[in-house]
């Protein structure tokens, strides 16, 4: 009561020195909330005027685009600079982004101690996999993790396991086609589905083992087997829209969940944005899937694991490694296994997401790629039947073993140029753990560095750099990869990797012709590469070698993407036809 009539009695002098320590404050904090450049580092100057900084513009690219790494790297050539800076979260530190080659490689192989891994999927993926080795720091915690994994990359393992696996899925995925191709009479049709498909039902039987249940391509073709005709175009050029099966409850929880990060990556605020996504009934249902499934599957492996003899080789999955890795591992450190710890599940769930999303990625481009070039996909088919010539004399498809262990030149070469053409990741992202000197720039501690493998070196001319910007060690090193000719560089072109062997005088595949950033490098590059390439070659071959891949109207061909948990083309239409053998 006394402080309403102390209000309401106020001097209209005491108004006005309220409504000017409002107006005072409001300034104040506008401009404290202003972003703040790097001293230095070039930056987009109008975007220090605003407490939005380049979000907006970087919004309204992602908004028309659905692309927000190809935004990043154009702002270095805006700005004519190999490094720059980008003021993207609001009220955050701004971001820094290198497009330089070398500087990466130095970055990401000689200089882990200044700069570790980001924690930037963490922020955008939200409570996916907090917990796997894929989120974490390169510390103790991330080297026990890895070693859970760590038998999975053996050669053992991807060609007893891993390599059949993968074979199976692709056999069925043969089989799928042949289907299609009957229903659409000739009209394109979109594949990116049946690769998803292809690859998780590879890696879901790497890490389970057979789970018919669950394998999403036959359930499509027990579909298709039901189908005689769907109604067609007139024009064969317009798309045959073909029916897709449901998928079980738990793949269905896990790309869910994968999918969810294309929301979140191009948010300025991506944990909210994820928060958000995670309180509807969609994601909160994938979760629980994911949690119910995971620990069934983790009881049964853990059940074989120790139930088996002490003789016995009852290896046949990737989980049943991890566990009898854990196990080995807490009876030697005299500790309490932790087989059925959030970790534990963690691990298993990114292995899952990684194994299938990034490969299926960047074969859904090397599909496009192939039918666009038609002249590759005849010579890497020639390639393939003069070095599996046994497979043309009895007309059957090579056997997964053939292929693990033919060196077949072209073939590495068209699958390193998709690899690199893809942009399937974009690059990498490191924090800087110490104020760090980069090309001349103090960058203090803390800051994410955006190590850029989509712009100038890989398909754009390199910035002029002195060498005396570098360290000694990224001197040293120059020389250890090579650098493309600037003609073509954004031009899909698998002989950019065959070079001349001095020793034969002939072409042979060489992968440090030039420079290529797909899977990362150092200690802290993609762990499933290996696994990625197996299953490049088997899918490659086995689908180049049983259909040609006509060319796509452009309508049902463009190079547009979705940046998601990968760099996703937004159109992905296949013509296959089979070929007699």
């Amino acid at each position: 009561m006394d402080l309403a009539l102390s209000l309401s009695g106020s001097s209209p002098q005491n108004a006005v020195l309220l409504a000017g320590g409002v107006v005072v404050s409001l300034v104040l904090f506008y401009r404290w909330a202003l972003p703040k450049p790097i001293p230095g580092i070039p930056y987009n100057k109008e975007s220090v005027n605003s407490i939005f900084g380049d979000a907006s513009s970087m919004v309204a690219h992602t908004s028309k685009t659905q692309e927000m790494f190809d935004w990043m790297v154009q702002q270095n050539v805006k700005l004519k600079s190999p490094i720059i800076q980008l003021f993207v979260r609001p009220f955050g530190k701004p971001w820094v982004v290198i497009a330089d080659f070398r500087e990466t490689q130095d970055i990401m192989v000689r200089r882990t101690k200044e700069f570790d891994r980001s924690i930037f999927f963490s922020e955008i993926s939200g409570k996916i996999t907090p917990s796997s080795h894929f989120s974490m720091r390169t510390d103790a915690g991330f080297r026990k993790h890895r070693r859970w994994i760590q038998g999975l990359m053996g050669l053992g393992f991807l060609h007893d396991t891993a390599a059949p696996r993968i074979y199976e899925a692709g056999l069925d995925l043969l089989q799928l086609w042949e289907q299609k191709s009957r229903i659409a009479k000739g009209h394109p049709f979109t594949a990116a589905e049946d690769i998803y498909r292809t690859a998780m039902d590879a890696i879901w039987a790497i890490v389970f083992g057979a789970d018919p249940d669950n394998n999403v391509t036959k359930a499509q073709l027990r579909l298709y087997a039901t189908i005689k005709s769907i109604e067609l175009n007139n024009d064969l050029d317009t798309e045959a829209e073909l029916p897709a099966a449901p998928f079980p409850a738990a793949v269905q929880s896990v790309l869910t969940l994968t999918d969810s990060v294309s929301t979140s990556i191009k948010s300025p605020v991506p944990k909210l944005a994820h928060w958000r996504l995670r309180q509807t009934a969609t994601m909160k249902k994938a979760y629980k899937d994911k949690d119910v499934f995971l620990q069934e599957e983790i009881q049964k492996a853990l059940n074989r694991v120790t139930g088996k003899k002490a003789n016995e080789k009852l290896i046949t999955c990737a989980i049943d490694d991890m566990i009898q890795r854990e196990m080995l591992l807490a009876e030697k450190e005299k500790r309490e296994p932790e087989v059925l710890s959030s970790g534990m599940s963690d691990e298993i769930l990114g292995f899952i997401m990684g194994g299938h999303d990034t490969t299926a990625t960047a074969i859904t481009w090397g599909l496009k790629n192939l039918s666009d070039f038609q002249d590759v996909q005849s010579k890497l088919r020639d390639e393939l039947h003069a070095h599996h010539a046994e497979a043309v004399a009895e007309k059957r498809l090579p056997t997964f073993q053939e292929i693990n262990t033919t060196t077949v030149h072209y073939r590495d070469a068209v699958i390193e140029e998709i690899l690199r053409c893809s942009n399937t990741e974009y690059g990498g992202i490191r924090t800087a753990m110490v104020d760090a000197d980069v090309l001349g720039y103090r960058i203090p501690k803390g800051t994410e560095v955006f190590l850029m493998g989509n712009g100038p070196s890989i398909f754009s001319p390199e910035f002029e750099i002195d060498d005396s910007l570098r360290t000694p060690s990224g001197i040293e090193s120059k020389d250890k990869i090579g650098v493309w000719k600037h003609k073509g560089m954004a031009e899909f072109d698998p002989e950019r990797w065959m070079v001349e062997d001095k020793a034969t005088g002939q072409k042979v595949f060489d992968p440090s012709a030039g420079p290529l950033l797909t899977f990362g490098l150092g200690e802290r590059g993609c762990y499933g590469r290996r696994m990625a390439y197996v299953e490049m070659k088997l899918l490659i071959t086995m689908i180049v070698w049983n259909f040609h891949l006509h060319k796509c109207p452009e309508a049902l061909s463009t190079n547009a993407a979705i940046d998601k948990m990968t760099h996703v083309p937004q159109q992905c239409f296949v013509r296959p036809v089979k070929l007699l053998r």
